[in-house]
């Protein structure tokens, strides 16, 4: 369940799609190998690329973040937090 107060208690800067799209960019990936990667469907993951699909499941994002993306812990959890979700870690003032 999303959770709008944590998105303004860290002030996320950038939208999901934007940051989808700037660690694709790091990677010398495919579009089609990301979605293989994190066993998405590829139109799912073209579609959250593209921005036409903004509401992507907690999980199906961690997937594509881990799986896909090839992301750390701190980058996973700033696109769960744009995506309006808590983060796998909590800062230690939010405990």
């Amino acid at each position: 369940m999303a959770n709008t107060s944590l998105r303004s208690r860290f002030e996320v800067g950038e939208p999901l799609t934007q940051l989808l799209r700037q660690h694709r960019g790091r990677l010398e990936k495919s579009q089609a190998d990301i979605a293989r990667d994190a066993w998405l469907d590829e139109s799912y993951v073209s579609r959250l690329f593209s921005g036409e699909r903004t509401n992507p499941s907690r999980d199906a994002l961690i997937t594509l973040s881990v799986f896909g993306l090839e992301l750390g812990l701190e980058d996973v959890d700033e696109l769960l937090m744009a995506a309006d979700y808590r983060p796998l870690v909590l800062p230690v003032n939010l405990r």
